[in-house]
């Protein structure tokens, strides 16, 4: 066993002793199939919501790979609450990340709801008949957004207190040394890799007057002439598929999914720094809620932070 990995099963294990469920706030626990996995801790004095895990997958998954990540949201310095909304599913290698929007906590309902389909949708029994087969797995990830934003705004359209509400989404699935990416919005992931930190999304949002719309400062808006708008959001009608990217991944990749709240707060050179320089998933995620927070914390923030082993 290599020291690097001795280390992470060390830090692994004292998170085991410190998790004690009864006595946390937890925001989203995500299923844990078989994996070993450890998820979801709400800290109630930093407000600071947090899940780690670790697989070292095979089988299923073809060939051995030690792969760990961790995910944070923190409400930021401006908001009263956190509208976004994440999960890991460790034990199958998906991430999702939503950030919610409608104001009167109709946003925060958005984004759970997303979620909770998500990992619903990517059943182990579905995965097993996807993986290895990316255009199926490609397929299999439009049609889950779609049935998503179905629902979404079913319950929108039915109760009045939610009402123009949705989310920004994001999924990623790694599937051997392929990730598959899907998503709506400006979500984003960063893969860092040999060749150095690319974006693999594109933000789903422009300066004109919108539809859909959101201004820093205001999570409800709909159209505000100059602001930062959505083209694409979950929750309102699709006038195309969610996009789809899948890229080759290799020993040492390192993966960020995250809200605006965060890539917002600091440039691509720094998150290429902190994905980079950072120890653990779980280090480079507080220090990427850190760094947003000491940049102003305009917006609610959240990372989940992916690394590749040997």
């Amino acid at each position: 066993m290599s020291q690097s990995l001795r280390r992470v099963l060390k830090m692994i294990s004292k998170k085991v002793d410190k998790l004690k469920l009864s006595t946390c706030n937890i925001k989203h626990l995500s299923p844990c199939r078989g994996g070993g996995a450890i998820f979801c801790e709400a800290d109630k004095i930093t407000n600071y919501e947090l899940g780690i895990g670790m697989n070292i997958f095979k089988g299923l998954f073809g060939r051995k790979m030690l792969i760990t990540c961790a995910g944070r949201t923190d409400t930021g310095l401006r908001r009263e609450g956190n509208e976004d909304n994440f999960s890991v599913v460790p034990d199958l290698n998906l991430y999702f990340v939503a950030d919610g929007m409608g104001g009167h906590l109709a946003g925060e309902v958005a984004s759970r709801i997303a979620i909770d389909n998500l990992v619903d949708f990517f059943s182990k029994e579905r995965m097993k008949r996807i993986i290895g087969h990316p255009q199926e797995i490609r397929h299999q990830m439009i049609q889950a957004f779609i049935r998503t934003n179905e629902q979404v705004m079913a319950m929108a359209a039915t109760n009045e207190d939610q009402h123009g509400m949705g989310c920004t989404l994001i999924a990623g699935l790694i599937d051997q040394t392929t990730i598959h990416v899907c998503h709506v919005g400006d979500v984003r992931c960063y893969v860092l890799t040999s060749k150095g930190l690319q974006q693999i999304t594109t933000d789903h949002r422009w300066e004109v007057t919108p539809v859909i719309g959101r201004e820093a400062g205001d999570k409800g808006s709909r159209s505000f002439p100059g602001s930062n708008v959505l083209t694409r959001a979950i929750g309102y009608p699709f006038s195309e598929d969610p996009e789809y990217h899948s890229m080759g991944l290799e020993t040492g990749s390192r993966i960020l999914f995250c809200s605006d709240g965060l890539w917002t707060m600091m440039d691509d050179q720094e998150i290429g720094r902190i994905l980079s320089s950072a120890l653990t998933p779980e280090i480079a995620g507080e220090t990427f809620i850190s760094r947003a927070n000491a940049a102003g914390g305009e917006d609610n923030i959240t990372a989940v932070v992916v690394f590749l082993g040997g």
